[in-house]
């Protein structure tokens, strides 16, 4: 569980653009770990065919008007990790790579010839190719969508098998939170709580209006009770490409006045003094908190309105 945890970010922010173009621009792919947390639909399985014909669409972007053409893949369902039960095959529409010019040198800096600046490219499928793949429904089209920079993972490599398993790990949590909740292990339950914690406080990948929706009491305090266990510094690991821990977690629960959350004090650091540890003066606060004013708050999953239930 820590192994995945470094996998997995905690304090997730995505920029979502109306341009695919532009969007593809502005980070490179999350860990396949935290992409399998945030999107909703996660499936392993082959590509069996290409369909011929393009499908015209626009951007799955909220807002977007543009018009696109999409290719579309069909893949053959070999685990349905979330949002696809009873599917056996899913579509799949990306956006064909944009061709080079030739006749044009590449850009200062690198990038391919008559296309400008390094991009991260959206990925082309092809048959036969068998990945892990993290979707979210076209909103007006009959297939679903790679979002942003959720690309998929090739999982007949050793990479992509290693990452397939940290995603089954992620994805094992979601599907029953509450034995990693009760768990007699305070790490787990910690770690449980901030995965818990990334997955209902993801904004809708392609954007648009959300609302916000208490989870079930019980849920609730668990998760608070596990954000308080945790540690709240940022201390680094070793070969670790981010450090989630209860401080992120507590971040993305947006406590508010309306909410009894008063923001502690901080001291100011003095010259010859250590530094200031703001995450346990923070988790202090908190614990009070959740022990006065906070002790029935439920957290609140966002979830599109468009699909609130």
């Amino acid at each position: 569980m820590r192994h995945l945890m470094t996998a997995v970010v905690a304090a997730l922010a995505l920029a979502v653009s109306t341009s695919s173009a532009f969007a593809l621009r502005i980070a490179a792919p999350p860990p396949p770990a935290q992409m399998a947390l945030t999107a909703p639909v996660v499936v392993t399985g082959k590509i069996t065919a290409i369909e011929k014909d393009t499908v015209d669409g626009t951007s799955p972007y909220a807002g977007a008007n543009d018009k696109v053409a999409y290719k579309v893949a069909v893949v053959k369902i070999d685990s349905a990790l979330v949002g696809a039960n009873n599917l056996t095959h899913i579509k799949i529409g990306f956006i064909p790579p944009a061709k080079a010019d030739p006749n044009v040198k590449p850009p200062v800096g690198g990038g391919r010839p008559g296309i400008g600046r390094p991009v991260f490219q959206a990925p082309e499928l092809k048959e036969g190719q068998q990945m892990a793949f993290f979707l979210t429904k076209h909103p007006t089209a009959d297939f679903y969508v790679m979002p942003g920079m959720y690309h998929p993972v090739d999982i007949t490599t050793d990479a992509g098998k290693k990452a397939l398993e940290e995603v089954k790990k992620a994805t094992a949590v979601l599907a029953d939170p509450m034995k990693g909740l009760k768990s007699d292990k305070a790490n787990v339950r910690t770690e449980t709580a901030m995965i818990m914690v990334t997955k209902y406080r993801a904004y809708p990948l392609t954007g648009g209006d959300v609302n916000e929706v208490a989870i079930p009491a019980e849920e609730s305090k668990l998760i608070l009770k596990g954000i308080a266990e945790g540690d709240w510094t940022n201390k680094p690991r070793p070969g670790a490409a981010f450090t989630p821990n209860a401080l992120n977690a507590f971040y993305q629960l947006g406590l508010t006045d309306k909410d009894g959350w008063t923001e502690p004090m901080f001291p100011q650091q003095q010259p010859g003094q250590p530094p200031i540890d703001f995450g346990a003066i923070t988790k202090d606060a908190f614990v009070k908190w959740l022990a006065g004013a906070g002790k029935d708050y439920q957290i609140k999953k966002v979830v599109p309105k468009t699909t609130e239930k």
